[in-house]
């Protein structure tokens, strides 16, 4: 592989890290009591990011508006979770363009480089051994 190649590759690398970040800005998760009274909305972390009360919720007691928040955020940051899983499962789906291919590339170029980094070494290893 010749350095050009490295270069696209790490380019491609970068482009899918950018992508995969502008994704990650917008990733939200949404979900909402059984009743649908309690609306919730989690960025990727299962942060809460927002929560909406039905009017209807004024009525309930602490104990049942407790249990519909716990439900609606809980909901919302398994579903910020599934779309997370799926944009990950789509940037990696080139994973053979991109992902082990060009890891495996760039080992290799790196174990050329030790080699001939450790070749240089023994070379004046064996100067300074000559000399001295």
């Amino acid at each position: 592989m010749t350095d050009p190649d490295v270069r696209r590759l790490i380019e491609g690398m970068a482009e899918q890290a950018n992508r995969f970040a502008a994704s990650m800005q917008n990733l939200t998760g949404e979900g909402a009591d059984d009743a649908g009274l309690v609306r919730a909305t989690c960025g990727a972390s299962g942060r809460l990011v927002d929560i909406e009360l039905a009017a209807e919720t004024r009525r309930m007691q602490t104990y049942e508006l407790r249990e519909a928040i716990l439900a609606a955020v809980g909901r919302a940051a398994d579903a910020a979770s599934a779309n997370l899983a799926d944009v990950v499962a789509q940037l990696t789906q080139g994973a053979d363009a991109y992902g082990t291919d060009a890891v495996r590339q760039a080992r290799e170029q790196v174990a050329q480089y030790q080699r001939l980094v450790d070749a240089q070494r023994d070379k004046l290893e064996q100067l300074r051994v000559n000399l001295g």
